[in-house]
């Protein structure tokens, strides 16, 4: 080896060593800034022209430090700040009307114990402290304007990008992320205490409601086969994850207290206006937990009668809408994705003769209560397969079958068409419902859907006729509107399973059905429609005969 080459190579060596040398000096200067009791290590970052300063934290911390927005003093016109400022009465309204709705907190409390893909965005945080309220402090000029910012900083190196911030003097408010904050405080309780209350709206405990930490343990063991103890572990760690945090100053340096009050009242409006969240369509589309999401997004691009086709011009035609929760009368598709999700649900838990019942009924149970555990592919796969049965059924129905043909949806729907009843989704839910409940009682699914098929050729589902039992029912007998409430919903399930379940043995029951029937078609105070079209009494009303 040549002297100049040996030269080069101590020269990389010493190079080395010297990055390796530098990385354990930051290693250990970053750690010790890290575990700083009283501080974090931020960095600081610009928008507009306020600098906030970003970093994470724990979500024991969270719970511990940070209240909701509408807590922050300078929100309130009481004390200084009503001699400081005019408070704008519809800024401070929109204030409070975003406080978090507590109805939110058990399931987004669960969600976050239950699934283990969770995550949240960062929080935005208003960092405030007791000075800012106080007229006669120092810390404002003779001019009223702030000397420094309501942040106590230390910059750690000459650019002014990371710096040291000691907050033990400094209360945060979340101007952005109070469900989420809401959630953590959750969590919190349910780990702790071992249960977590539903709540109302303003907070208040709901009766004999609420979710037990036990409750998650045996189902998430029930449903992935992970052992309990693990969970258990697993729920006692979860306050040591970590969440980003971005502070913002209640003050900034050379701000007036009206400059601030301001500057933070259209920040929160900004941040709440401007975050546009998922519809329900959408959540529907992309949830992957919900079993029966994600069994009716798989039969409808498996089922001819569900599944997008092309139309004459080559265009697709969607059969399924996936972003309304009901259809017009001259829509072209057969029903919406969230009805096909209520369908899906109403006849897997109905139907309890499916091999996997209990299950299905699992799924309905904890869905309700925001337990978020995806199921185990072979039920899956075993929702699927009962409700392929159940579309290829009604497929066969005159209708359903002339639909998948290429006839118009609108035309079938229409009062100048068919006026088919089947074609709305208030019905389709209704009808999944009292079909699982007639299969359990014994009646085959085929022997059901041959009655329907027999009940549409007779023109016995039509809506707006006054002499088929849906008169009323569905349709409003004077303006001939489509009702599509959750008692008419109720109802209309109802005359299914009568109709098509041969009838009612209980008198009680009967003349109940026959009292609701009757009040769905009045027409005035003591007047209603008939089953063949009469103006008579309400008395004088009577139910169809069963079609079986």
């Amino acid at each position: 080896m040549t002297e100049s080459l040996s030269d080069d190579m101590d020269e990389i060596l010493d190079v080395e060593k010297t990055e390796l040398r530098e990385q354990r000096v930051l290693s250990t200067l970053l750690e010790k800034q890290r575990t700083k009791s009283g501080h974090h290590f931020v960095i600081q970052v610009r928008m507009g022209e306020i600098a906030s300063y970003v970093t994470s934290v724990n979500l024991r911390w969270v719970a511990e430090h940070v209240q909701f927005a509408g807590d922050l003093p300078i929100f309130h016109n009481t004390s200084v700040a009503s001699k400081r400022v005019a408070i704008d009465q519809e800024t401070i309204d929109q204030i409070q009307q975003r406080q978090p709705d507590w109805r939110r907190q058990l399931q987004m409390a669960t969600y976050l114990a239950t699934r283990k893909h969770h995550k949240f965005p960062p929080l935005l945080l208003v960092a405030y402290q007791g000075w800012v309220y106080n007229e006669g402090d120092e810390r404002w000029g003779t001019d009223k304007r702030a000397m420094q910012e309501s942040l106590t900083l230390s910059g750690l190196e000459p650019s002014g990008t990371y710096w040291d911030l000691d907050y033990g003097e400094t209360n945060f408010y979340a101007l952005d992320g109070q469900h989420r904050l809401m959630a953590i405080l959750g969590l919190r309780d349910l780990i702790t205490e071992g249960f977590l209350h539903a709540l109302d709206e303003n907070r208040n405990p709901k009766k004999h409601a609420g979710l037990s930490r036990e409750e998650i343990v045996e189902h998430i063991h029930t449903e992935t086969g992970e052992d309990r103890g693990r969970v258990h572990a697993r729920l006692q760690h979860l306050m040591d994850e970590r969440i980003g945090i971005e502070i913002v100053p209640a003050v900034v340096m050379g701000e007036s207290y009206g400059d601030a009050l301001l500057r933070l009242r259209q920040m929160f409006v900004d941040v709440n206006e401007n975050a546009k969240p998922l519809t329900a369509s959408q959540i529907v589309q992309l949830d992957e937990s919900n079993g029966f999401r994600v069994v009716a997004r798989r039969i409808m691009v498996a089922h001819d009668l569900l599944r997008s086709t092309p139309n004459a011009e080559g265009e697709d035609r969607p059969k399924v809408d996936p972003t309304r929760t009901t259809l017009p009368e001259g829509s072209s598709c057969f029903t919406t994705l969230k009805t096909l999700v209520d369908i899906v649900r109403c006849y897997l838990t109905e139907n309890k003769r499916l091999k996997d019942s209990e299950s299905f009924a699992s799924w309905s149970q904890f869905v309700a209560k925001g337990i978020y555990v995806r199921p185990e592919d072979a039920l899956l796969e075993s929702g699927s397969h009962s409700m392929m049965d159940y579309i290829s059924a009604l497929a066969r129905i005159p209708s359903h079958l002339a639909f998948i043909q290429g006839k118009s949806a609108s035309e079938i729907r229409s009062d100048g068409g068919d006026d088919s009843i089947l074609f709305r989704p208030v019905v389709q839910t209704a009808l999944a419902e009292a079909i699982g409940k007639l299969v359990t009682s014994g009646s085959s699914l085929d022997s059901i859907v041959e009655e329907l098929a027999r009940q549409e050729s007779l023109g016995q589902l039509r809506l707006r006729d006054k002499k088929t039992p849906w008169f009323g029912v569905l349709c409003d007998p004077v303006s001939l509107n489509m009702r599509r409430y959750q008692k008419n919903e109720r109802l209309c399930s109802r005359m299914f399973q009568y109709l098509l379940g041969g009838g009612i043995e209980d008198d009680t029951d009967r003349e109940e059905l026959r009292s609701d029937f009757a009040a769905e078609r009045r027409i005035d105070e003591n007047s209603a429609i008939n089953i063949d079209g009469e103006k008579v009494s309400l008395e004088d009303v009577r139910l169809p005969n069963p079609w079986r």
